[in-house]
């Protein structure tokens, strides 16, 4: 009867409103005991088989939710089968179909959403932890090279300064040769 979409590209919820009120109704109606048992009977008998109907209908691996919802359109109803019929709700149960009631099924959509949510937050936190253990990588051969290039600077400017001494002994001893050339001229 309707399809949810959950967040993240989840698979959708799917929600079946086709409740079997004609059988809620006869129990209503029921006079007497045994009528009253017949119509449980049978209530019970309508209610299994609209759980497995939904089940075997809704429950599509891959394109729904492993859970779908049977809405109960009263909550006198919900609370009835509740209260009265345990086997059914056990059965649903078992077949992944939850029962509703107009008060819970908005809740209901809404837990199964923040879990979805929070599961896709987990997932993408991990995601996330191992982008950082990268970056931290990262990081780390870029402060060794960084430091490479360092020791290369620290190594250039060692010789700069080793170039400069040579220079200036150069310059010095040049400076003396030229004084001693105009020496000789003068004489």
């Amino acid at each position: 009867d309707c399809l949810v979409r959950m967040p993240n590209g989840a698979p959708m919820l799917a929600i079946d409103a086709k409740f079997p009120l004609e059988a809620w109704n006869a129990i209503r109606a029921a006079e007497g005991a045994e009528m009253q048992k017949t119509a449980a009977q049978a209530f019970r008998r309508d209610i299994e088989v609209h759980i497995r109907d939904i089940a075997e209908k809704y429950l599509i691996q891959g394109e729904t939710q492993d859970t779908a919802f049977m809405f109960v359109p009263s909550e006198s109803v919900f609370a009835e089968i509740h209260e009265n019929f345990e086997a059914v709700v056990q059965k649903a149960h078992r077949a992944r179909v939850v029962i509703v009631s107009p008060s819970l099924l908005m809740l209901s959509i809404q837990v199964i959403q923040a879990i979805l949510k929070d599961a896709r937050m987990r997932e993408q936190a991990h995601l996330i932890q191992g982008e950082v253990i990268r970056l931290m990588e990262d990081v780390g051969r870029v402060d060794e090279r960084v430091r490479r290039l360092q020791t290369h600077f620290t190594q250039s400017a060692k010789d700069i300064d080793d170039i400069l001494v040579s220079t200036s002994k150069v310059t010095k001893r040049g400076q003396k040769i030229e004084a001693l050339e105009f020496a000789e001229g003068e004489t």
